[in-house]
């Protein structure tokens, strides 16, 4: 009776505390939204806001009925090149700042007057509203409104209109195409003097009916309808584009698999150019690749075909081939068609097809006579008919000012008519440099006869290359031709030099030279190398370089400069010269740099702030305000502030998860008793409890409770039982028990615990069920366990971290067992590294980098060997192994978005001089510039292995790819698990 008066007084002070505190507490502080949302409204009862799940089952905070926002500032509108400018200013009319729920600026333009915005009408937006400017394409008059929206999508009244605005016109009335012709020319008035080299090139002399191949490249939707409708047929990646055609050859016996792309109209005679770039995999087995012409007449008979054939070599890179068709008599039509002919295995691919007409002058092929196919003065004047060569027949950049002579070309000898706007180029390839690879003749002719300078064999991937030999107290240069050029514009230069390996005494020298008006030089500026590189390699020099005031011309100027020495020795090579216009923004404050070198942005401070080129270090820097907010160095380090990852986080090659899951993830269910259940002499159930078990992790599982037996004397039985993922019983396999004695009646505290693995358990379910019972107690004897609110009892089953083996093992204490198993974890730098062309012999150009996979013929099938040091055998030798990681780092791969790394292991303890390894083998998806830790423990299980191999030896581009090796910044590293 004390003991139940006891219960009830800790029980009701137990309600009055909970009571006090729940009239202290916040209602909504332990609340929560469950499958439904909270409104919000205004004191009008208009409802302002919906938080939580929406009627669309989506979730979020949704803002609705706000008043409009106040009305945008009217827009400043100028003429731009086809099209106007729009401008706002981040002003309101009817308010001082933007309201906090603004969303955007809506730009409308119309060609009406007083125009009401609508959808139609809409051009773009401003996302800020600090204001911004919008460019709308357009070749008539506009009128401009702005309309401004907040978060709810409330617009608020139309801003003041302006316009109408013209398009400001891309070329002046007064120079258009026509307007200047043969008559209004003065005889010699054009004269190689008058043209820029590159101004007349042959795309401004040619005609032709251009490609008739819709869609050539197979990028676009033509195509897609095509592979659509073949189950043979589908897309690919394509050869320098981003797209081709792939067909699959398999079949039982020979077969011909064809895709007909169009049809075109055809006359009997006329002649067609096919050409088309192709590629077979490496197991394709056929007869050949075709692009061809099936003629036919009206009645839709097919007279024939018009084929260009390829047979490619199986695995190799991609190739091309053309053919000159004729239609034969009786052609109306063609139908144009691809086709792998007669193949049984293997695929091929298709890209950058070609079906053109040829035109006239004797059907010449279009295209296909240059002034490199004809000898030097083999045509002259005299051997051309009056009248039949124009514009038409030239072909396409076969003619320009280095192949017109002084005074040869003038307005009597130019047809009326014959050369406009459209037949005229400055600047085709941008390079403002005439013979910048010394390869058409004009250096060569103008240095004849001087012995320290000659236009030699073997440029810099080019066929020439000039050669100056440098004098003591001598500045020996070559000058190249001028260019217009404006004061405060940007230029980059840039020249491949070498030397021969005795070159001494002489520095080299790169420069652009201004001049004024009148040709008076005003200075220079480039760049002075002193000490050249003297091991016979191509070195590369560029520089960015501003035009000085008051110069109106520039020309490029290279040199070999001994000044200041007694000897020299040695020649210098120059090629590949360029002088190209950076586009820039004016000004040395905030501007963008746009060259061949690639992107730069500077800051308000004039200091650069991203660099995104080529040969010099790339960093990026993004700031707010002018103040910094986040960087990455050219060392690809990172700082920014809040960081949000949707994907993967991997930290130094493992993913996150990996350092967590080494930590111990404590409770994973749990259970309170409050009430008392009673047993007898036969096993009753207690309290279940479930839980997914892990086979990676160890548990933990634990009943601790009061036991009071109704009398003294036996004992009391604990058992666990799991039922699996099915309903526990007294029956089900026990894996823990516990016996506690009963001396005496009355309340005991009792504990029964278990420590297992996720293996022993199994995968997946397990419903745990504590038994218990009394035994060899007095006649009539019961046992109830029990908790209560104020001293519950509990189960628990807590994760203790990743799976730990079992090493241990029976000690009698005589001083003679052996010591227990050790577990080891341990990393391995590798101490060789290096890579095997042709999946042969070491390849010593590439060093210590690791490359696989095939990308050309040169280095063919490329596989690559990492070595570790000796202490990883003497650590594995007698050891099992429980877990093997590598980590490799791959900082390149043939395409950007990433390729396949195929790992093996192998035996050798030093680095051999031809490759092999074992055949079982691992293949895993990386990214680029991506280091990671992957588990190689399949086919790194042998305590023989002394290191990886990558060798995926397939000809496929995605297995192209190099890992950094011993010596580099990221080198590969093994990482063991083992007992011992």
């Amino acid at each position: 009776m004390a003991n139940d008066l006891t219960r009830l007084a800790a029980r009701i002070a137990d309600l009055e505390r909970r009571f006090a505190q729940q009239t202290r507490t916040s209602q909504l502080a332990y609340s929560s939204i469950e499958n439904g949302a909270l409104d919000v409204y205004d004191e009008d009862g208009s409802l302002r806001a919906v938080i939580g799940q929406q009627p669309d089952g989506t979730t979020a905070v949704n803002i609705v009925n706000a008043p409009p926002p106040p009305t945008p500032s009217q827009p400043t509108v100028t003429p731009v090149l086809g099209g106007v400018s729009a401008t706002w200013e981040g002003v309101f009319t009817d308010a001082p700042a933007p309201p906090l729920d603004f969303a955007r600026i809506e730009v409308h333009a119309a060609t009406l007057d007083n125009f009401i915005p609508t959808p139609t009408t809409l051009r773009g937006t401003f996302e800020s509203p600090l204001g911004s400017t919008l460019t709308i394409p357009t070749d008539q008059p506009l009128y401009v409104r702005l309309l401004a929206r907040n978060t709810s999508g409330t617009a608020s009244a139309p801003s003041a209109q302006s316009g109408p605005v013209s398009p400001a016109p891309v070329v002046a009335q007064e120079v258009l195409d026509g307007i200047v012709d043969e008559t209004a020319l003065a005889d010699n008035a054009v004269s190689q003097a008058k043209l820029r080299i590159g101004a007349v090139g042959h795309n401004q002399l040619a005609i032709g009916t251009g490609n008739l191949m819709p869609d050539p490249s197979f990028e676009g939707a033509f195509t897609e309808q095509l592979v659509a409708a073949s189950a043979e047929w589908r897309l690919t990646e394509g050869n320098g584009s981003p797209r081709g055609l792939r067909v699959d050859g398999t079949s039982s016996e020979p077969t011909s698999r064809s895709l007909l792309i169009t049809e075109l109209a055809v006359s009997p005679g006329d002649r067609f150019f096919l050409a088309f770039d192709y590629r077979a995999s490496a197991d394709w087995a056929g007869d050949s690749l075709r692009l061809y012409l099936r003629w036919q007449d009206a009645a839709g008979t097919v007279l024939g075909y018009g084929t260009a054939i390829a047979t490619p070599i199986p695995g190799a890179d991609w190739a091309r081939t053309s053919q000159q068709v004729q239609a034969p008599a009786g052609t109306v039509a063609a139908t144009v068609w691809l086709q792998n002919f007669q193949a049984t295995v293997g695929t091929a691919d298709f890209d950058n097809a070609q079906v053109r007409t040829v035109i006239g002058a004797g059907m010449v092929l279009a295209e296909s006579i240059g002034t490199l196919e004809l000898a030097a003065e083999s045509v002259t004047g005299e051997k051309i008919v009056a009248d039949t060569i124009t514009a038409r027949e030239v072909k396409a950049l076969s003619l320009t000012g280095d192949e017109i002579a002084t005074n040869t070309l003038t307005a009597r000898h130019i047809a009326a008519g014959s050369l406009s706007a459209s037949r005229l180029a400055i600047g085709t390839t941008g390079n403002l440099v005439g013979d910048p690879s010394y390869e058409t003749g004009v250096i060569a002719a103008a240095i004849e006869g001087k012995e320290e300078y000659a236009v030699e064999d073997g440029g810099n991937n080019s066929a020439k290359c000039l050669r100056i030999t440098p004098a003591a107290g001598t500045y020996r240069w070559l000058q190249h031709a001028t260019s217009p050029m404006l004061p405060g514009d940007r230029y980059w230069i840039a020249a491949d030099y070498k030397t021969t390996t005795d070159f001494t005494g002489a520095s080299v020298k790169f420069f652009l030279g201004f001049y004024d008006a009148t040709g008076t030089r005003l200075g220079s500026d480039g760049i002075s190398v002193s000490a050249p590189v003297t091991d016979g390699t191509w070195q590369r020099l560029s520089k960015i370089i501003t035009i000085p005031a008051n110069a109106t011309q520039g020309n490029v100027r290279i040199g070999v400069d001994g000044n200041g020495n007694e000897t020299t020795t040695g020649s210098a090579y120059f090629d590949n010269l360029e002088c190209r216009a950076v586009l820039s923004t004016p000004g040395g404050g905030a501007r963008a740099e746009l060259s061949p070198q690639g992107l730069r942005l500077y800051d308000a401070s004039g200091d650069e702030a991203v660099s995104l080129t080529t040969g010099t270090p790339n960093y990026l820097t993004l700031t707010n305000n002018g103040t910094a907010v986040a960087t990455i160095n050219q060392d690809g380090n990172t700082g920014v502030g809040d960081l949000s990852v949707a994907g993967r986080l991997i930290i130094a090659g493992d993913p996150i998860e990996t350092y967590l899951s080494g930590f111990a993830r404590g409770l994973v269910a749990i259970d309170y008793q409050a009430t008392s259940i009673t047993a007898g002499t036969t096993d009753y159930g207690f309290v279940e409890l479930s839980f997914d078990a892990d086979t990676s992790r160890m548990y933990r599982v634990v009943l601790d409770c009061y036991a009071d037996p109704s009398a003294s004397g036996g004992e009391l039985i604990l058992a666990l039982k799991d039922g699996g993922s099915n309903t526990p019983s007294i029956s089900s396999p026990q894996i823990q028990s516990a016996i506690y004695p009963l001396p005496t009646a009355g309340y005991r505290r009792i504990h029964l615990e278990t420590i297992r693995s996720g293996a022993a358990f199994g995968a997946g379910l397990h419903r745990l069920l504590v038994t218990f019972r009394c035994q060899n107690g007095p006649s009539g004897q019961t046992v109830r366990l029990f908790g209560g609110s104020n001293h519950p009892g509990v189960m628990y089953v807590e994760d203790l971290g990743p799976y730990i083996p079992e090493t241990g093992q029976y000690n009698t204490g005589g001083g003679t067992t052996t010591p227990p198993k050790k577990t080891y974890t341990k990393t391995y730098s590798a101490s060789w590294s290096g890579s095997y062309a042709n999946r042969g012999s070491y390849n010593s150009y590439y060093g210590n980098k690791c490359l696989q996979g095939y990308y050309s013929s040169t280095n063919g099938m490329q596989a690559s060997l990492i070595g570790f040091p000796s202490a990883l055998a003497t650590d594995l030798s007698g050891a099992t192994i429980q877990k093997a990681e590598v980590y490799l780092y791959f900082d390149h791969w043939y395409y950007n978005s990433g390729g396949k790394a195929v790992i093996k292991a192998h035996k050798h303890t030093s680095r051999p001089s031809t490759f092999s390894s074992d055949s079982e083998a691992k293949t895993i998806s990386w990214g680029k510039n991506v280091g990671k830790w992957v588990d190689i423990t399949t086919v790194f299980d042998s305590t023989s292995w002394r290191g990886i191999a990558l060798d995926p030896n397939n000809s496929d581009k995605t297995y192209y790819g190099r890992a950094q090796g011993v010596g580099q910044t990221y080198p590969p590293k093994l990482r063991v698990t083992y007992t011992k």
